[in-house]
């Protein structure tokens, strides 16, 4: 990665709010979402594995508790608002065709990168571990580009150095007194989950090493939703919808011997759900047990593959394509039965709209429309349905992929979430640059899909433009922001926010080059540089640019006029360049992270004295800018356009993806 200190760039970027400012800024941002009901939620979507990691700190895989992740949080809170942080699914991952993804991680264990070494070095957890031992985690992280990839062999695997490191931990953790804090809050957690954790698990074949690091795992993410949970933030986890190998194995009635859920492409094990419905059959209990561990760890829950609950596709191994004849009706019996055992954990918490379903699907896979008809089927009604405008159009009455699209369809703002995107489909910046999506289809052709156009014509309609101006890719983004903003539950992915033209999710054909990118750009430490670059660039999340256009398209422009001026205000504000002080010393931190820094700036003091060339490298690495490699690809399970009726689009039907490469600068 080439590597060059701000000022010797022609970079401008733009700055962060002042303290005085942050405050009138804050109390904008409430005025207008009241005004423009955007009062539900606003979920951030990450991948905990990506957060970024300062040099000093730098395992390879980011976590949730640690203080690199909380300052980047506390930062990003004001600018993009949000009051839940939804993080992948956060199980442990054996690299498939050296890819590493999430959503084939184990569904009831938690990763191994769910453990963050520098809290053993705490006295909270007994000093388990000294920080030369938690550095050598660090040192061992020697991946040419570890400031822009996620290192998870380093932290994941059980050769890695992280797990080589845990063992002096463990050999320290079993000479503890038994009556130690640590010991009893230990016996404590294998008792509630001896159920799971005992089973025989191929790559674990320690099963006390194994047991330790679960219990490690489990409350070093606690000690992350609490610090979450403090912000005023919620921790919202996603509930994949398969299983490891371990797992299957461990509990083989839970299962229909050699059938798939969903595209058989994912190779995903089906559970037996011609009897799951039955609450004492084992795949009910395996289910249960799941769903509950969710319930347990997260304060809310994204159900991966929602419709699967409803109307799963359960296909014989061999088969290529998805038949109406593998479908099976379970109308909404599944989903009660999934609700009741939230409701057993959260008792009186217990909050309907904080289960999300995923829904977006390829209609000939699900619909969640009456045969001719425009009405929900039943099992959706009242229930929040995770949607999209990736892929949004008008061609006819009531459209599809708009806020204005579901309200015309007579849904509550309460039963949906809308968002530019996740880590399925392609980003924000493609679509807007009129890049087409590549489409390998299962006979072997290649079809290109354009987004783009159709999602104009939409646009148009929505803000009552002509379609012309929404053929700037900068005006496009920020109507499609726009968009979201109008409706009452929104999520936006961490990509898309910083303007990031990669695709996230490549498990495409050719993904085989260049696995090591799958799941793995990561958060820069240099993230506030990043954000600005994206908000100077139009593409990343400018929250005062998506007010103006809403108050235009309302008239609240003419009505609050005094609110509307402050929305310009702090629109120019945040695209005006950071002031020279901080380009010239990009040590000099904003006011509202300077105090969570601290052990950071502490650390680097220490090591000043031994190493003086650490800082220089710090900060050079504070101001970078770096080559990336643009790709374009797709996943499982991508999300296509749902018609209003019966009709359907074949050829956005995407199973896996032609990649492109080319060559640009991030910024």
């Amino acid at each position: 990665m080439k590597i060059s200190a701000i000022k010797n760039t022609n970079i401008v970027f733009g700055r962060s709010l002042k303290n005085e400012e942050l405050e009138e800024f804050n109390n904008l941002k409430k005025e207008c979402k009241n005004l423009t009901n955007q009062t539900g939620k606003s979920i951030f979507i990450v991948h905990d594995a990506c957060l970024p990691q300062s040099p000093l700190k730098n395992t390879g895989v980011g976590n949730l508790s640690s203080t690199d992740s909380i300052n980047f949080f506390k930062y990003m809170q004001p600018y993009i608002d949000f009051n839940m942080v939804e993080v992948l699914p956060q199980g442990q991952i054996a690299p498939f065709n050296k890819l590493y993804c999430a959503y084939t991680a184990t569904a009831l264990s938690l990763g191994n990168h769910q453990i963050n070494p520098e809290l053993l070095t705490t006295k909270d957890f007994e000093n388990l571990l000294t920080q030369e031992e938690y550095s050598k985690i660090v040192n061992n992280n020697n991946l040419p580009q570890k400031e822009d990839f996620v290192n998870y062999h380093n932290v994941m695997d059980n050769n890695g150095s992280q797990n080589n490191i845990l063992k002096i931990a463990h050999e320290r953790f079993k000479k503890l007194p038994e009556n130690s804090n640590l010991k009893q809050q230990y016996n404590t957690y294998i008792q509630e989950n001896a159920d799971w954790l005992n089973i025989t698990r191929k790559y674990e074949p320690d099963t006390d090493f194994f047991k330790f690091k679960q219990f490690l795992a489990d409350e070093h993410l606690k000690i992350g939703k609490q610090k979450l949970n403090d912000m005023g933030i919620k921790l919202c986890g996603d509930c994949l919808i398969g299983f490891s190998l371990d797992e299957v194995n461990a509990y083989p009635n839970a299962f229909k011997k050699d059938h798939f859920i969903g595209d058989p492409e994912w190779k995903l094990p089906a559970l037996d759900y011609d009897s799951i419905t039955d609450p004492n059959s084992d795949a009910a209990k395996l289910l249960k047990r799941k769903v509950q561990l969710f319930a347990k760890r997260y304060d809310a829950i994204r159900f991966d593959v929602g419709w699967a609950y409803i109307s799963p596709v359960v296909t014989p191994k061999g088969e290529k394509h998805i038949l109406d004849q593998n479908k099976k009706y379970l109308n909404d019996n599944l989903l009660k039965f999934i609700e009741n055992a939230v409701k057993e954990i959260k008792g009186q918490d217990f909050d309907l709209h904080n289960l999300m379903y995923e829904l977006d699907a390829d209609p000939e896979t699900f619909s969640m429309w009456k045969p001719n008809s425009s009405e929900q089927i039943d099992a959706t009604k009242g229930r929040v349905k995770i949607l999209g405008n990736t892929y949004m159009h008008w061609d006819d009455e009531l459209g599809w992929g708009t806020n204005a699209s579901y309200i015309n369809r007579g849904w509550s703002p309460d039963e949906f979430v809308l968002g530019i995107g996740n880590h399925d489909p392609q980003p924000l910046r493609q679509i807007a640059q009129g890049t087409p999506e590549k489409i390998l289809l299962p006979d072997g052709n290649i079809i290109e899909a354009e987004h783009k156009q159709p999602a104009i014509r939409a646009l148009a309609k929505i803000f009552h433009q002509p379609e012309s101006q929404f053929e700037s890719p900068t005006e496009f983004a920020k109507a499609k922001w726009a968009d979201t903003m109008q409706a009452k539950n929104r999520q936006m992915f961490y990509m898309d926010v910083f303007g990031r033209e990669e695709r996230f999710d490549l498990q495409g054909f050719n993904t085989i080059v260049h696995p090591e990118k799958n799941y793995a750009y990561k958060i820069p430490t240099n993230y506030i540089q990043s954000y600005q670059n994206a908000i100077k660039e139009g593409f990343g999340f400018n929250i005062m640019d998506s007010f103006e256009r809403l108050f235009k398209l309302k008239g609240f422009d003419q009505k609050y006029p005094d609110l509307f001026n402050k929305i310009i205000k702090f629109k120019n504000i945040l695209l005006e360049p950071e002031p020279e002080e901080i380009i010239q010393n990009p040590k000099i931190e904003p006011e509202q992270i300077k105090n969570e820094s601290k052990p950071i700036a502490n650390t680097i003091k220490k090591s000043s004295k031994k190493a003086p060339w650490i800082i220089g490298t710090i900060l050079a690495l504070g101001a970078a800018s770096g080559i990336f490699i643009k790709k374009y690809s797709n996943k499982k399970g991508n999300i296509k356009p749902q018609p209003s009726n019966n009709s359907t689009d074949k050829k956005l039907t995407p199973q896996n993806t032609y990649t492109k490469v080319s060559m640009n600068k991030f910024i």
